[in-house]
């Protein structure tokens, strides 16, 4: 048997990717022959490739809202599949949900099928749908994993739309230093030669600094360095004792390390709470909801919570004892522990630390965008007054002849 990706049309014109196992061309369009679609080619093609693909937040928020509405309509999630494979537009997500509707064809659960595609399903996602199934409730289920997705949206958009304008500065800031190093200085540079002075300190320094910066020498050892180092970043980020290290270090960096923390305590809080709220155990909900915290130091003190909570120490106290989470959680914890409330719990705290993201991340770039701004200046100030100080000193000459 071999794995084809075939290519069909349906009677609208469009065209529909798929992907299934034949022994050869022939025998596909025999299986084939009774989909009442226009035969277009195939292909053979390693299945590995498809359990690699990857899809972005907005796919995967716009393929659960629509399974969840299908299911919630009563068509079987099977039927449900294959209406959502006529609809994506995506060549990708056609051959993943193909893939999932086969496995469902042979009998597997919907979980298991997820499960050939890490990169798409998070851990959390496919963790949810296993507990609808055994539990039931999928619709339920898909209702708040939309919800969180359509919340990750929102986060993401608000965060690109507080950077924006400090981004923009921040690369105006660049092109302007670029420019005046680049093109402004050697022009002046030229006539100062002609001249024949004797050139300031500061003169001699912004010239040496521009014929640097437009060394072909010294750009083919910039990009070298930054691929290299991104490189060796990249490999050294797949050991967890650097990446650990990384992320504490991270923290520890004035205000942003502050800000880094609220995050990364949100993403937990708020996965734990939906997590809990599904009907998935504590001890697993914490080993599905510290994946989504992003940062190692933060999922190492939060898998030490785990820990005392698997020998059967408090919510409360675990919180407590690690004497890394902020006094707010601890306490609000332990009252939704004791009051029998803690998914609410969890949900006011991940309002809480969303907010306080927000104020912070506003408060930074206020006082960034004129950080930058002014750090411009500067650069503007001082280049010019290195060039026109021996024009100055010239001309001060001149008079006093």
């Amino acid at each position: 048997m071999q794995n084809f990706v075939y290519k069909l049309k349906d009677q609208t014109g469009k065209t529909l990717h798929g992907f299934c196992d034949a022994h050869d061309k022939k025998d596909l369009k025999q299986k084939l022959r009774q989909s009442n679609y226009y035969f277009v080619s195939a292909e053979p093609f390693n299945k590995e490739r498809i359990f690699n693909q990857k899809a972005d937040l907005e796919t995967l928020l716009i393929f659960t809202r629509r399974l969840s509405s299908l299911i919630d309509s009563g068509i079987p999630i099977l039927s449900a599949m294959h209406i959502l494979w006529r609809q994506t537009e995506e060549k990708n997500m056609q051959l993943v949900i193909s893939h999932i509707r086969n496995r469902l064809e042979e009998g597997k659960n919907i979980s298991i099928a997820l499960d050939d595609f890490p990169l798409i399903f998070p851990v959390m996602y496919r963790a949810m749908i296993a507990v609808a199934e055994k539990a039931g409730g999928l619709v339920m289920i898909l209702q708040r994993l939309t919800t969180y997705l359509e919340y990750q949206k929102l986060f993401i958009t608000r965060t690109k739309k507080a950077t924006l304008y400090p981004m923009i500065v921040t690369i105006f800031a660049f092109l302007v230093v670029i420019c005046m190093f680049a093109f402004v200085v050697p022009t002046f540079s030229k006539v100062l030669d002609q001249l024949n002075i004797e050139l300031p300190w500061l003169t001699q320094l912004v010239i040496s600094m521009s014929a640097l910066i437009r060394s072909p020498i010294f750009i083919g050892l910039v990009i070298v360095l930054g691929v290299v180092g991104t490189y060796i970043y990249k490999a050294l980020k797949k050991n967890p004792k650097f990446a650990y290290n990384v992320d504490y270090y991270k923290l520890k960096i004035p205000y942003i390390g502050n800000m880094l923390y609220s995050m990364a305590l949100g993403r937990f809080v708020r996965s734990l709470s939906i997590l809990v709220k599904s009907g998935l155990p504590i001890v697993d909900s914490f080993d599905v909801a510290k994946t989504t915290a992003t940062n190692q130091y933060v999922a190492e003190g939060i898998n030490e919570a785990q820990q005392k909570i698997q020998r059967g120490v408090s919510l409360y106290d675990a919180f407590n004892e690690s004497r890394m989470f902020p006094v707010m959680l601890v306490e609000m914890v332990g009252v939704g522990e004791s009051s029998g409330t803690i998914a609410q719990s969890l949900d006011t705290l991940a309002d809480h630390f969303d907010e306080e993201v927000e104020y912070k991340q506003n408060k930074l770039f206020t006082l960034l965008e004129p950080f930058l701004i002014l750090f411009v200046g500067v650069i503007v100030i001082v280049t010019l007054l290195a060039i026109y100080m021996p024009i100055f000193s010239l001309w001060s000459g001149l008079l006093d002849k």
